[in-house]
């Protein structure tokens, strides 16, 4: 199906009482994209989930809180060069880092490449030798790539859940031979620490438990509209423990970061107990081993 452009078709309110606006339209080979402006948001939507969001006039901002916690990966690795992101949307935390980290090469891969046009034409994804944009699957670039990067972010998504090959442990210890020493793997999570929602968390978490020395867990606001809970999951060998992590988020990295209230951050550090008994650690299916 060919773009639509819909600037003049009718307008109905958004969930403000702002007229949504739909500015672009299409159906790419893999999923229905549209982008949707609200008064000064402008928001990324794949079939009915909302994916992405900027403010018109501060692109670099988001309404979105979760983004912000994948910059914890820079207080757990103060000295990171280099970060791969697996899904791109609108490209909120690509473009942030390729702004605040001047020293940082990102990488980000994404399989359908109407996404990286969209992120390019309506969400002023940048142009830029330090921001390479790959299309590929995220699990075949972990397995086929040479490369190694202090951070990886897995933050991409079949409609509400991670894809299953980007969870396993056999996939885990392909992102561990990608890794630079010390380096942080980042996942968003939808889900729930507790209760009917949070099984295909605890497996996450185990498995991650299983192939990681430590393990940390963030609960995100969800921003505006979004629909279940944000859970961002950091795991890594640094030795790095939970008072210093809070430290480093307390000071922003020395002043490094500048997320709207990372200072806070660490009041959102899970540090209960994540039942794991009732939950298998994660594997890929037998025809894939």
């Amino acid at each position: 199906m060919a773009d639509v452009d819909n600037r003049n078709t009718p307008r109905r309110l958004g969930p403000e009482g702002t007229a949504e606006v739909v500015v672009h339209s299409q159906n790419s080979t893999f999923q229905s994209i549209r982008v949707i402006d609200i008064g000064y948001r402008r928001i990324l939507q794949f079939e009915k989930t909302r994916q992405s969001s900027m403010y018109l006039d501060n692109p670099f901002e988001t309404d979105f809180e979760y983004p912000g916690y994948f910059h914890v990966a820079i207080a757990i690795k103060p000295d990171a060069a280099s970060a791969l992101m697996i899904g791109l949307g609108g490209g909120t935390t690509a473009k942030r880092m390729w702004r605040d980290y001047p020293e940082m090469q990102i990488d980000a891969v994404e399989l359908d490449p109407a996404v990286i046009e969209v992120a390019r034409t309506y969400f002023e994804l940048p142009h830029d030798p330090r921001l390479r944009v790959i299309v590929d699957e995220g699990r075949h670039y972990i397995e086929t790539t040479s490369g190694a990067y202090d951070i990886i972010i897995i933050d991409a998504f079949d409609d509400d859940r991670i894809p299953p090959p980007l969870t396993t442990e056999e996939f885990l210890w392909a992102v561990r031979g990608r890794l630079a020493e010390d380096g942080v793997l980042a996942y968003n999570v939808i889900g729930s620490l507790i209760g009917n929602r949070s099984k295909a968390f605890r497996s996450l978490h185990r498995t991650l438990a299983n192939t990681f020395r430590r393990v940390w867990v963030f609960n995100a606001d969800e921003g505006v509209e979004a629909k279940g809970n944000n859970l961002v999951v950091l795991a890594s060998d640094s030795p790095l423990t939970a008072h210093e992590l809070r430290d480093r988020l307390a000071s922003r990295v020395d002043g490094r970061v500048t997320v709207p209230a990372f200072e806070h951050f660490g009041d959102n550090l899970y540090e209960g107990p994540i039942r794991s008994g009732d939950v298998p650690i994660l594997s890929d299916p037998p025809d894939r081993r």
